[in-house]
């Protein structure tokens, strides 16, 4: 997460808000398996953390890691794509629909919830796949928590425990996969619309007065 994920900005995002959402997975294991995980997880993602923070090896010894944009040559701050962006995007997506495919066959594996996980992965991928405004994007984004919590109560009433999370596993995958480019010479690249290169209008500069008083004078 510190070291890899880190170089891709969508990737870091997305698996910045899986932590929690791994916490809360980890709980309802705990409850039917009795295995005391939720704690273990996160001691070991602060220690993993504090590893990948800093060098530990030659002249970076005891010196922290620092990551900076590339840059595309064209003044914004896109990131460029390439093979290894390409493959930590796909094993995130790849630990997030694992952790899904882990949920429905642990918690009642029904056809309700197999569809909830399908649609979930369609949705994702088809938010970020297809050019969206990157304010309609944002917006559609919130979905996903609501429907999250929708799907709590849900599954409180019903016998269907894993909905609320395949359903967000399923979402937050496929927008790794929607999200970059996956052949071709943009191999890796994300998907427009960047929120790095999004452009705000820039304020004028007031003349000083003494250029206005000579504009008032002619």
């Amino acid at each position: 997460m510190f070291r890899e994920v880190i170089q891709s900005g969508r990737a870091s995002a997305v698996m910045f808000l899986a932590i929690f959402l791994i916490f809360f997975s980890l709980i309802a294991v705990e409850d039917q398996l009795g295995i005391p995980a939720p704690g273990s997880w996160f001691l070991g993602l602060t220690v993993g953390g504090i590893a990948g923070l800093y060098g530990w090896s030659e002249k970076r010894t005891g010196t922290k890691v620092n990551r900076k944009p590339e840059r595309t040559g064209k003044g914004d701050l896109e990131f460029t794509g390439g093979r290894r962006l390409a493959v930590i995007n796909a094993a995130c997506a790849a630990v997030l629909l694992g952790m899904g495919v882990a949920h429905f066959v642990l918690q009642a594996p029904t056809a309700a919830v197999g569809a909830v996980f399908a649609g979930a992965t369609l949705g994702g991928w088809a938010l970020f796949r297809f050019p969206l405004s990157l304010k309609g994007r944002n917006l559609l984004l919130w979905v996903i928590p609501i429907e999250f919590f929708l799907l709590i109560f849900l599954a409180g009433n019903t016998d269907h425990p894993a909905l609320p999370y395949v359903w967000a596993y399923g979402a937050l995958g496929g927008i790794l996969l929607g999200g970059r480019y996956w052949s071709g010479p943009r191999l890796g690249q994300p998907r427009p619309p960047f929120n790095v290169s999004a452009k705000t209008p820039r304020k004028r500069k007031p003349k000083p007065r003494t250029q206005r008083k000579q504009k008032q004078a002619l």
